[in-house]
């Protein structure tokens, strides 16, 4: 598998670039964002992704970080969104941006992206956000759990009170801090 492509912009299609790696040229499908920031000449470094369809020819996909690649992965994973549609949104949505969609259930978001009707985006949202929301439990650190377990609090109840809340930058003691206020019910 191509995990990784780095050489220079040889020529842009509407959707594409032939990237010239030595002396091979990879057509690579990228977002149109990324599309639109280089030019012909510009040495570029992607992540990618072949897909090889049951029938038609293979694709290779390209993308600026592994985190684009695997947003990429996971939506061609849910039922009715292909490749062309999974870079559609990608070209239209950055990954914070679509991540957040995502967890809000915010259909009208999704909607907007060309491709992408209002049932497709409730099946993306319904497929997707428990997904998100188990790796972002997976990035809270243990230490915040050790220390509200030992105040009496279940893993679940832990769990529930940090959905919305962004831990990052924070240090232990504002977590369990911002945490606590959660879990007591206090508004201040």
């Amino acid at each position: 598998m191509v995990d990784f492509l780095k050489g220079k912009v040889f020529k842009k299609y509407g959707n594409a670039l032939s990237l010239l790696c030595g002396f091979v040229g990879f057509r690579v499908f990228v977002p149109v964002s990324f599309l639109d920031e280089v030019k012909e000449g510009d040495e570029v470094e992607l992540f990618t992704e072949l897909i090889v369809p049951p029938e038609g020819a293979p694709a290779l996909y390209g993308f600026r970080s592994e985190e684009e690649r695997d947003l990429f992965r996971e939506l061609v994973k849910v039922p009715k969104v292909g490749s062309k549609v999974a870079l559609s949104i990608l070209s239209h949505m950055e990954p914070e941006e679509f991540k957040r969609a995502i967890s809000d259930g915010d259909v009208e978001s999704l909607s907007r992206v060309p491709g992408l009707g209002k049932k497709l985006s409730e099946r993306i949202v319904s497929e997707l956000r428990p997904k998100l929301e188990e790796e972002r439990i997976k990035r809270v650190p243990a230490e915040l759990y050790e220390v509200l377990t030992s105040l009496g609090y279940k893993k679940s109840e832990i769990n529930r009170a940090l959905k919305g809340i962004n831990l990052d930058g924070l240090s232990i003691n504002e977590a369990v801090k911002l945490v606590l206020k959660r879990l007591s019910g206090s508004r201040f």
